[in-house]
């Protein structure tokens, strides 16, 4: 579809703001929902992890315990080689001066020698705490630790705290996978979705486009249908003036141009309401009968019809057909001896003549593309008032060449 500069102006007026609205909205919805998935898979890891530190504390606890003279026994514990083998340190460590270390790991994965500064909340408060941290390597842990108590004598006060530490490096190894490959799909889909925009954004503009388009075909058919009229209305008054005319015969000629001109500035209004809209006005009419009000009074249009009803708008169905015959009375006479066909169906006038034809150019046009254009000759706004009509009654125009020479229109008003 060709767009001239000044039409590529104006659309790029209403299209940059359109796509601009919908890549604001596309891409915060995209970092919104983005951000929350990344919250999200942050808070999961950390629940994992705790849930699986606060698992292995737990088992810890029942599986060990103080006896009523305070000896730790874990010969359960020792039994479990499933917990023992699993990726955490476990210390049970009681507090004191020194602290006495009842359970530690064969083989400690991280160097943690001052459980201390979990004594105030963990033996103080009696609470589990979490805790993030580095060893005195450097290294960083998870730490949960929980109170465990005696069996018989003081079960109410903590004897010692269950403490269990894991590595968090593989989460968050895996935490930061999964936030590069959220970017990288936000990223992707924030491209498909401007992708998308673009096109929506044309494809939105079409009509706005093609109501430009036929602004700019119905000023130039308007200026191309009152330029003969208005040309020849000049050449009269300089012929009265010189006084190669007979005043009176010259007014008889405007007269005639006059009535011809106001004629096609009717039809060129009339397009103009159709083209915005105009609402039909149905009521059950004789097709056939309004058909043969629309007749000439000599023979040269026959008429077939049947006693036919439709519910459409006798107002626009008249103009419809009258520019019908008139179009074919007016190219579709090729001797003395043409006459014009009409033949009335159901919802369906077809008008047949004896003339040149249409031309290939308008027989290749689409339903759509009858629009009233300044090339078309005299048939131009003529067909473009029928198929208006046809189509806001649900019908449709039809052309075609007779086989036998000559045109043959069909318009139908359902």
């Amino acid at each position: 579809m060709n767009v001239d500069p000044s039409q590529r102006t104006r659309l790029l007026r209403l299209g940059i703001p359109l796509l601009l609205a919908w890549a604001v909205a596309w891409l915060l919805g995209i970092a919104i929902l983005a951000k929350v998935a990344i919250d999200l898979r942050a808070e999961l890891r950390e629940t994992d992890l705790d849930t699986e530190l606060a698992l292995y504390a737990t088992s810890v606890y029942g599986l060990t315990w103080f006896d009523e003279e305070g000896v730790f026994h874990d010969e359960i514990l020792r039994l479990e080689h499933d917990l023992l083998d699993a990726p955490y340190d476990i210390w049970v460590v009681e507090p004191g001066n020194p602290p006495t270390r009842h359970f530690t790991p064969a083989h400690p994965r991280f160097n943690l020698t001052d459980f201390a500064p979990l004594q105030t909340t963990v033996m103080g408060q009696g609470q589990d705490i979490y805790l993030d941290g580095q060893d005195t390597d450097g290294k960083p842990y998870r730490l949960h630790a929980i109170p465990t108590f005696m069996d018989q004598g003081d079960t109410s006060t903590p004897k010692a705290m269950i403490i269990t530490v894991a590595d968090p490096t593989p989460g968050q190894a895996a935490y930061q996978a999964f936030v590069q490959r959220i970017v990288g799909a936000s990223a992707l889909l924030g491209i498909l979705g401007l992708l998308v925009g673009v096109g929506l954004t044309a494809w939105s503009l079409r009509p706005v486009l093609a109501a430009l388009r036929q602004r700019e075909r119905f000023l130039s058919a308007t200026a191309h249908e009152l330029r003969t009229p208005v040309a020849a209305l000049r050449s009269i008054c300089e012929s009265a003036q010189r006084g190669d005319e007979a005043p009176q015969l010259a007014l008889t000629r405007m007269d005639g141009l006059l009535r011809s001109a106001t004629h096609t500035l009717e039809d060129l209004l009339l397009f103009a309401r159709l083209d915005a809209g105009a609402s039909l006005e149905r009521q059950p009419v004789r097709l056939d009968l309004l058909v043969e009000t629309l007749l000439p009074d000599d023979d040269s249009v026959t008429l077939d019809a049947a006693a036919t009803v439709v519910n459409l708008d006798p107002r626009l169905a008249t103009v419809a057909v009258r520019n019908l015959l008139e179009n074919a009375r007016k190219h579709g006479v090729a001797s003395v001896q043409s006459h014009i066909h009409i033949t009335v169906t159901g919802a369906q006038v077809t008008v047949e003549d004896q003339g040149k034809g249409f031309s290939a150019e308008l027989l290749a046009r689409r339903e759509t593309d009858f629009a009233l254009s300044p090339t078309q000759g005299g048939t131009g706004l003529g067909l473009a008032i029928v198929n208006m009509v046809a189509r806001l009654h649900g019908g449709a125009l039809r052309l075609e060449n007779r086989v036998e020479g000559g045109a043959r229109v069909t318009v139908s008003f359902a």
